[in-house]
């Protein structure tokens, strides 16, 4: 039989079949090397779990802090913000496990909350990283940067002091709560190591009356870090002691302080004829103290917190070594020794625009950053 002309052999038609199969599988190798190229590319980037317990100004600054530096680092942050209580925080944490990230970074509802999110974290080998609130130190905290909020409480003490304060209205941030009793303590403190009699205050945290000749808490009431809470506790004061009842009051962050100088305006008090002292230095503070409607207070900023924070997971990631527990570095402050060219801002703009120009000390191998003794290694 005849074959056509214009008919292919078989032979052909199988060097033909090959050369295009072969030419498929050249495309298609091209395509999944280059989908793997960006697939290695996308795993390089850490993803971050990030759990803060409130929706207070002072999560957040620490947070966007951290958050800018990892971005410029090409990290991923997811965050999510509870509203204080205990089943969010394991629930966040649970979901970030179960979306495998990199680290985890927890401001804490409470220690023992913590402990069992460690404990998730451990078994999944994911590194869990604190800030603000002491955490437990078991394994899987990789990290914890806060500050020492007893010597912070010491620090306002030694200015009361100064200022000759003997009836003092306490505003704590949170009766119980770390931070707060921690600063209670250190002003408690600071008289009892200057040898001034306060009587049994120490054992009488929330007791009205409490102390000695040379301190007494005349009003003792939880702000609970906001405004609005603080500035019912000063009008309670204020309505208890009356004007001369007091020589001035201990308000533990700024937050508070400004629900409080709003109660004595109000009451039409001069906040300056009273010793006021507080805590957490906001750029607002820095006028209060100029202008002298506060008599002191202590530049100890999130902000940094979060930079620090970041910097652990960073040598974390390099498996370098770095410092496990930090106490992060302030700055008090009063009328006469104000430097605003000195001060941390939690504004995250011009915290970025000052450590950009080296204006503050953040890097955490300076030793300004403390180890935390209560953090030694297990």
């Amino acid at each position: 039989m005849k074959r056509s002309l214009n008919k292919p052999s078989y032979k052909t038609i199988q060097t033909n079949s090959l050369a295009t199969v072969l030419a498929f599988f050249t495309v298609l190798g091209s395509v999944l090397l280059t989908s793997t190229k960006l697939l290695a590319a996308e795993g390089k980037a850490k993803v971050i779990g990030y759990y803060m317990d409130a929706s207070d100004d002072y999560y957040k600054a620490g947070f966007q802090v951290f958050k800018a530096l990892a971005t410029k680092a090409g990290w991923q942050v997811q965050d999510v913000v509870g509203q204080g209580t205990a089943p969010e925080q394991i629930a966040a944490v649970e979901n970030f496990i179960t979306q495998g990230v990199d680290a985890l970074v927890v401001v804490q509802n409470s220690p023992a909350t913590t402990s069992e999110c460690l404990k998730k974290a451990s078994a999944a080998g994911i590194p869990e990283f604190h800030l603000t609130h002491n955490p437990p130190n078991e394994p899987g905290l990789a990290g914890f940067a806060g500050f020492d909020w007893v010597y912070d409480g010491e620090l306002a003490g030694q200015s009361a002091m100064k200022h000759n304060v003997k009836r003092l209205v306490m505003i704590e941030g949170k009766l119980g709560q770390g931070t707060a009793s921690g600063q209670t303590q250190g002003f408690l403190q600071a008289y009892k190591k200057a040898g001034k009699d306060i009587g049994q205050a120490l054992d009488s945290v929330g007791v009205k009356g409490a102390g000695g000749k040379d301190l007494q808490i005349v009003f003792w009431g939880s702000g609970n870090w906001f405004a609005d809470p603080a500035k019912k506790v000063m009008q309670d004061a204020i309505t208890a002691l009356g004007p001369d009842g007091f020589d001035g009051a201990y308000v533990q962050n700024d937050e508070m302080m400004t629900g409080a100088l709003q109660a004595m305006q109000e009451a039409g008090l001069d906040p300056g004829k009273y010793w006021l002292g507080a805590s957490n230095g906001k750029e607002k503070s820095w006028d209060w103290v100029a202008k002298g409607l506060t008599t002191m207070d202590v530049n100890q900023c999130p902000s940094l917190e979060g930079d620090i924070c970041f910097q652990q997971i960073t040598a974390y990631f390099d498996k370098k070594p770095y410092k496990r527990a930090v106490f992060v570095n302030f700055l008090p402050f009063e009328k006469d020794t104000l430097d605003k060219s000195k001060l941390i801002p939690w504004i995250l703009n011009d915290y970025m625009t000052k450590r950009e120009a080296n204006a503050f000390v953040y890097d955490i191998n300076n030793a300004v950053f403390r180890e935390n003794p209560s953090y030694a290694a297990k």
